[in-house]
């Protein structure tokens, strides 16, 4: 009995996206051995029925949600970045600054899905997928401290008594101001980046990307999965622009992707 050549064409693109954590259309072509628009025509099918996707960040294909098959750390991730971009994508479109998803691992926050690419903004050449952010001084970990569980907080606390902050503003912030800025965080509904805070581990004085950011929670049924932020240039001074014109906009992404991920 013959094959059906063009399922079999499909089945092949769904192993290679299964060996990787992403490729680009050209390293599919050149795996695949596929003609270009055969190919493009395939993802697109692909990503229709949910079984792959392609990030915003980096434009690499990626196997879809509903074709994890674990739920390790990093496949969270994936899944959550997936459900994610649409809606990063939508709120670029609407607010014109760009916004990126981060998760909490190991004490940081990870960088998991971005809309940068689409906005024309010059890109901090560190900032990729994986990229691990300050609790303690951007906006997307103080949200997340601020709305996370209080056995999570805790053990936080605790790693960071035994090891501090190797940052100096980091570690004042750690000693001394945390607590109220948790407190403002919880009462304003967002978090603000530190005026001090460079966008890397190092002091702003060794390097600085320029930008200023507020972040929000993502809330779902077991925790803080994660959070969303709003970025823009800092020389421009328009933090409370961006809240009065995109903090609902930015709290409503919250809340769909927030949905997107219970169903």
């Amino acid at each position: 009995m013959k094959s059906i050549r063009a399922l079999e064409r499909g089945l092949e693109v769904l192993r290679l996206l299964q060996q990787h954590e992403g490729r680009s259309l050209q390293q599919l072509y050149e795996a695949s051995g596929l003609p270009k628009p055969t190919l493009l025509r395939i993802l697109h099918t692909l990503e229709q029925a949910d079984l792959a996707w392609r990030a915003i960040h980096d434009g690499q294909w990626r196997r879809g949600v509903s074709l994890q098959t674990g739920d390790r750390p990093p496949e969270r991730a994936l899944r959550l970045a997936e459900i994610a971009a649409p809606h990063l994508a939508a709120m670029q479109r609407k607010a014109l600054w760009p916004s990126d998803l981060l998760i909490y691992s190991d004490f940081k926050m990870e960088l998991a899905e971005s809309s940068r690419r689409l906005s024309g903004l010059a890109m901090n050449p560190r900032y990729r997928i994986g990229y691990r952010v300050d609790l303690f001084l951007s906006a997307p970990g103080r949200a997340w401290l601020a709305f996370c569980s209080d056995e999570e907080r805790a053990a936080v606390f605790a790693h960071y008594h035994a090891h501090p902050p190797e940052n100096a503003r980091s570690a004042l912030v750690f000693r001394r101001e945390l607590p109220a800025v948790l407190d403002e965080t919880r009462r304003q509904g967002y978090a603000v980046r530190d005026a001090i805070f460079g966008g890397s581990e190092l002091d702003i004085s060794e390097f600085d990307d320029g930008f200023d950011a507020i972040a929000v929670p993502i809330l779902a049924p077991t925790g803080v999965p994660g959070c969303i932020n709003l970025v823009w240039p800092r020389r421009y001074g328009l933090r409370a622009k961006v809240v009065e014109a995109h903090l609902e906009d930015l709290k409503a992404t919250a809340r769909a992707i927030a949905e997107r991920l219970a169903g």
